[in-house]
């Protein structure tokens, strides 16, 4: 009892008519066209059929044993509103036909009709099938899809990431990324899905700390129509819509075990059993993990699934944090500013104040950085620059106890302001790759005064 996505394999049909002779001489030559084709004899068949098996098309005679083919359309449609319906009638029952377009019929032939003529109905009622299947999977992922952004940075540690994250996506294996909140885990599986093959594919993205498990496992497996109070349509999940593309999973150190053993299959199969429904749906989905906790002592304490992890943790990549990246500060910064001015103005930071973005910590690292810029240009009103004073306070306050600790570990003479705006130019020059012109933008300042300092 298995189906998948229409893009995966052959056309599947059901051919429902109890004239034996001709529905196998159908079946032999749609067969031998390279059609997946079962057969039944009733419409009382043909429902226990479609319960066990799905289907892309369904050829039903306008008159069977137990039921006329209008009323069969219309039980079909409630099983599985996506098949297209192609009608076989006499002469004296094309009104019946007719008004079956009119419930949802793709179309109708008249007995006896051609082998030939009947498989390009059905390869248009397919093709009707499955461009209805892309447009819902689409409009699904464009509501999803997140804002765009850039995998930022030229220090060393950012080079062996960007290394990592080329060696992976060549691959299809699952991938983890780990860092602390903030360092842009969604980012990195964003450069390894948009460098994979699948990259023209859907990229699909969850926190799985963000919701209850209940809805996230509706929300990844989807659900079919009456499956639970309710459930007043089918929804489509997250492992549909990301057919044939990556699935993100964000946080999966959160993930209960239930869900794991079911994803785990997943990862094994290709397969599940969404909520409701009786038949398996297989996926081609890439898998992208992400977490800030510490995997083996989850499973040490067993809140985590050890075969899940020995299949999360294919491939690692650790993500650095901002701190242990600081020359990456003025890029990251030159980035927000220009993501997050309005109108086209994009502002400038004032001399002195890169100085005090790199003194600091960070514990939130760049999301942090871009949330204390977006704060600062609010904050700065009609000024072109953002000073000091646009700064957060505990900003301010933690790159001075940062300084005054670094002064007090130093056997070295204290560092006075001159020294310390010599040593960032040398810092910004060395991000930029020497581009004097970026750096004095970055700086602030204009070149003839940054060549002025260099001299």
């Amino acid at each position: 009892m298995e189906t998948e996505l229409g893009s995966l394999g052959m056309i599947r049909v059901l051919i429902v008519d109890d004239e034996k002779q001709l529905v196998e001489a159908f079946k032999k030559q749609l067969t031998a066209d390279g059609m997946e084709v079962i057969t039944a004899s009733c419409a009382k068949e043909a429902l226990a059929t479609i319960k066990k098996k799905t289907f892309d098309v369904g050829v039903l005679d306008i008159k069977l044993p137990d039921l006329n083919g209008v009323e069969l359309l219309l039980k079909l449609k409630q099983l599985e509103p996506h098949l297209e319906v192609i009608m076989l009638t006499g002469f004296a029952s094309v009104d019946t036909a007719i008004r079956s377009m009119k419930l949802g019929a793709y179309d109708y032939l008249t007995k006896p009709c051609k082998i030939s003529e009947l498989h390009k109905v059905i390869t248009k009622a397919y093709e009707k099938k499955t461009l209805e299947e892309k447009t819902i999977v689409l409009k699904e992922h464009l509501h999803r899809l997140g804002p765009p952004d850039d995998f930022i940075g030229e220090s060393k540690p950012i080079k062996e990431v960007k290394k990592l994250i080329a060696i992976v996506a060549a691959s299809n294996v699952p991938a983890l990324i780990l860092g602390e909140t903030g360092t842009g885990k969604e980012l990195a599986a964003r450069a390894i899905h948009n460098l994979s093959p699948r990259a023209g594919n859907p990229f699909v993205a969850i926190n799985a700390s963000a919701l209850q498990e209940t809805i996230l496992e509706s929300e990844l497996f989807g659900y079919k129509k009456g499956a639970f109070t309710g459930a007043q349509d089918n929804k489509l999940g997250l492992l549909e819509i990301a057919h044939n593309g990556t699935l993100f999973v964000d946080e999966v150190g959160d993930m209960g075990q239930g869900i794991q053993a079911k994803l785990l299959r997943v990862l094994e199969t290709g397969a599940f059993i969404k909520l409701g429904d009786t038949k398996e749906t297989r996926v081609d989905v890439r898998f992208i993990f992400a977490t800030n906790k510490e995997l083996p002592q989850e499973v040490a304490a067993g809140r985590f699934r050890k075969d899940f992890f020995f299949r999360v943790n294919a491939f690692t990549i650790q993500l650095p944090p901002l701190r242990m990246k600081q020359e990456d500060i003025p890029l990251l910064a030159d980035h927000f500013l220009e993501k997050f001015s309005r109108g086209g103005k994009k502002k400038r930071l004032a001399p002195g104040t890169l100085e005090v973005l790199a003194a600091y910590e960070w514990p939130g690292n760049v999301r942090e950085l871009a949330n204390v810029l977006e704060r600062s240009m609010l904050l700065s009103g009609p000024r072109k620059e953002i000073r000091l004073e646009d700064f957060p306070e505990e900003l301010l306050a933690g790159a001075c106890q940062i300084k005054k600790g670094k002064k007090s570990k130093s056997s070295e003479t204290v560092l006075n302001l001159t020294r310390l705006e010599e040593e960032y130019i040398e810092k910004v020059l060395s991000a930029v790759g020497g581009n004097k012109t970026k750096a004095a933008r970055l700086l602030g300042i204009t070149r003839a005064t940054l060549y002025s300092k260099i001299r």
